[in-house]
């Protein structure tokens, strides 16, 4: 098995919430999102581990705390052996240079008052990645590994497509040399035919350059694509988590039963079963007690509503956070 790169553990994020004009003349207290509800995972050395769930939650927000755009109220998270949250580590700024993070919208994670050039060549600075002779020839060379001409690197962001803006955030990502990407829903914003380019590139480049990835999406068949393992997220849990083609063939979950059944498949003659969830997803401001799926649940028992599971492993499966996944019938 392979050393954990990183290790996340009970990572739980609430943000205050907003309080509307009933709520002040009724003196009603201010209720927390809480979009993070004790995650832990590891990620290991040279895998890819894709993250999927529904809109809302905590995916983002998953990633955005691994690269510290977030502290969380409680947990930690370790980078070999180093707690990324210790006080005497924030102003470090190797972290932020070994651990990088790609962007949903390649629209608006580029400056646009600056050149491609000038993008990367900040990155390089601000790292003092190499002496100021050396950057024509590191720019170069990025550009070669994006697969973008030379000339981009006079062009401006509005000149270039969403394909390739994402190229160069990739690019920009992989100036400083990191270990760990953190694609957050990386091509969600891009053609179906882009998607396949841009996800493409990034496989390569991890084989090319042993890079570890952490990839967050809610396209299931783009996620058993690329990932090695797959975690599933619920309301800012992990709910399954194990092998990726394990998973997609026999999950253990019913959230991870329900969520793949909904999948489009590009068989024709699979028909498929679908699963139809009971109600609607609980707001994050009042998330059910015991498991938090339970409200939505076929197979719930009084159990389920006041115990809330932990996550287990399963024999011969992953670890699954069910009273009853040994009971539920694969689909």
């Amino acid at each position: 098995m392979s050393e954990a790169v990183l290790e996340i553990r009970d990572v739980s994020l609430a943000f205050k919430g907003k309080r509307s004009l009933l709520d002040v003349l009724s003196n009603t207290p201010v209720k927390n999102v809480n979009a993070l509800n004790g995650v832990s995972l590891d990620l290991r050395q040279g895998e890819t581990l894709g993250v999927v769930g529904e809109s809302g939650c905590g995916k983002s927000t998953l990633a955005r705390c691994i690269v510290r755009l977030h502290e969380p109220n409680g947990g930690s998270v370790h980078f070999h052996g180093m707690d990324v949250f210790a006080s005497h580590e924030r102003g470090d700024r190797t972290y932020n240079r070994r651990v990088q993070m790609m962007f949903q919208d390649p629209y608006s994670s580029l400056n646009p008052r600056m050149t491609t050039g000038q993008i990367l060549s900040e990155a390089l600075r601000v790292h003092d990645m190499c002496p100021e002779d050396d950057v024509p020839a590191r720019l170069a060379n990025l550009m070669d590994l994006v697969q973008l001409p030379g000339d981009a690197l006079e062009k401006y962001p509005h000149e270039f497509s969403g394909g390739q803006r994402q190229r160069i955030a990739i690019a920009r990502a992989l100036a400083v040399e990191p270990e760990v990407l953190i694609a957050d829903e990386l091509v969600s914003a891009l053609d179906v035919s882009v998607q396949a380019q841009i996800v493409n590139l990034l496989l390569d480049l991890q084989d090319r350059l042993g890079l570890t990835i952490l990839f967050v999406a809610h396209d299931l068949r783009l996620v058993r694509h690329v990932s090695n393992r797959v975690a599933v997220i619920y309301l800012g849990r992990i709910v399954e988590i194990g092998d990726s083609e394990t998973l997609f063939a026999s999950p253990s979950h019913p959230y991870s039963q329900a969520l793949l059944s909904a999948a489009p498949s590009l068989d024709p003659d699979d028909k498929g079963r679908k699963i139809h969830l009971e109600g609607e997803l609980p707001s994050p401001l009042d998330i059910p007690p015991g498991c938090p799926f339970h409200v939505r649940c076929r197979h719930k028992s009084p159990k389920c509503t006041t115990e809330q599971p932990k996550l287990r492993p399963i024999a011969g499966r992953g670890s699954v956070a069910c009273h009853h996944a040994e009971e539920i019938e694969n689909v």
